[in-house]
Formats: C-alpha cells, structure tokens, sequence
C-alpha cells in the first residue's frame, strides 16, 4: 500500500486546478456555476477555499508530488461534543468569515447564496445522518488526464485503513450515480438518496460502518 502524501502550501493552487477540472461536470458544481465558459475558473475558487479550510482544520492528501489525485478529509465530532457552545460559536463564526472571504474571492453576488443554499442543506442531512463521531470524506478528485488509472483506489485505500485502526465509521456523498459502485467496493452503504432543494441534483449520502 502507498503511502498518502499531505499537501504542502505550494501546492495548493496546483490542487485547487487538479479538482477544478475534476469536478467540471460534477452535477452539484454545474448547478452551482451554470455558465460552462466560467465553471472551470469558479470551480478554483471553491477549491481552493476549500482546500485552504482543510489544510486548517482538516487534512489534505495527494497521491504523489505529480498531483494525479486529491482528497479532502475531515474528523467530525459527535454531536454531543458539537453541543459545547463555545466550539459551535467559534465553528460558525470560521464558516461566515469563510464564506464571506470566498464570496469576494469569486465576486458571485446572488450566486453566492445558491451555493450556500445547497451546502446548507446537505450539511444538515449529513449531521442527521451520522451524528456519531466519524471521519467524512469530503472531497475526492482524479485530474482527467489520469482517470481510470487507480489513483481514486489509491486515495481511499490507505485513510480507510487508518480509519479501521482508529475503529470510527466514514461518510461521504455523491452526485454522480457512477461513482456508488466505486465506494461499494470500499465497504460503503447508500443510506439516502435524496433531491437538493433548489436544483435539479440526486445525491446519494453513503457510510462505511466501523470495521473489525
């Protein structure tokens, strides 16, 4: 099994355009930036936002210095740790600021409030769904020009072994009904499906249960 290397800070704009054209037709990220001619350029932006929030309170792993592959983790804690109102406070108050920052970063305007609004909407159905403390998947993206060549596999497969150690479950989602036999494979279960409000988006939210 190879090693997961961490993302170093140069790296981050070569990443954020690895995940850009990753997720171009990616059908929560069409529904977020309609206009094809500028999704590309919009979709660095909320990457690297998101990278950037990771690289801070997550973890960000590559597949090699050649940046095939990306993927964003995150430890959740559980809801009754979340209920510390401190923490909570502090958590909101880093998504405003985030948002905001992210907002003048892409200049969207009203498009700004439709990404929120689906974010919103599929953060509370992940907290509904998996309240326990878990490891959640965030974001997992293969550059086009190395697709179907193993390098999703070899994102997955040495954080789940990790995640087996620690004997907590995992959780991600997806748009794209493709990529559920991938993650089955992995151990993963559907446990939802649902429509994003507000587009014409199908997510499916899957767990791996605790192993061993």
């Amino acid at each position: 099994m190879e090693p997961l290397l961490r993302l170093k800070r140069h790296q981050v704009d070569s990443a954020s355009r690895v995940l850009a054209r990753a997720f171009e037709h990616d059908p929560v990220c069409v529904a977020f930036f309609p206009d094809a001619s500028k999704r590309v350029l919009h979709n660095y932006h909320l990457m690297r936002h998101s990278i950037r929030y990771n690289m801070r309170y997550g973890k960000v792993y590559i597949t090699s210095p050649r940046l095939e592959g990306v993927a964003l983790w995150q430890l959740e804690a559980s809801l009754k740790e979340q209920e510390q109102e401190q923490a909570q406070q502090d958590k909101f108050r880093r998504l405003y600021l985030n948002w905001v920052n992210f907002g003048s970063w892409v200049g969207l305007g009203k498009g700004l409030e439709r990404v929120k609004s689906l974010y919103e909407h599929v953060f509370s159905t992940h907290a509904e769904l998996v309240p326990m403390r878990h490891w959640y998947c965030k974001t997992i993206g293969v550059d086009p020009n190395f697709q179907g060549q193993g390098f999703g596999s070899r994102l997955l497969t040495p954080m789940l072994a990790r995640i087996d150690m620690e004997q907590l479950p995992c959780y991600l989602d997806t748009n794209t009904e493709e990529n559920i036999g991938l993650y089955e494979r992995f151990g993963f279960t559907v446990v939802k499906r649902y429509s994003i409000p507000g587009s014409d988006v199908i997510n499916w939210s899957m767990v791996r249960e605790t192993q061993g």
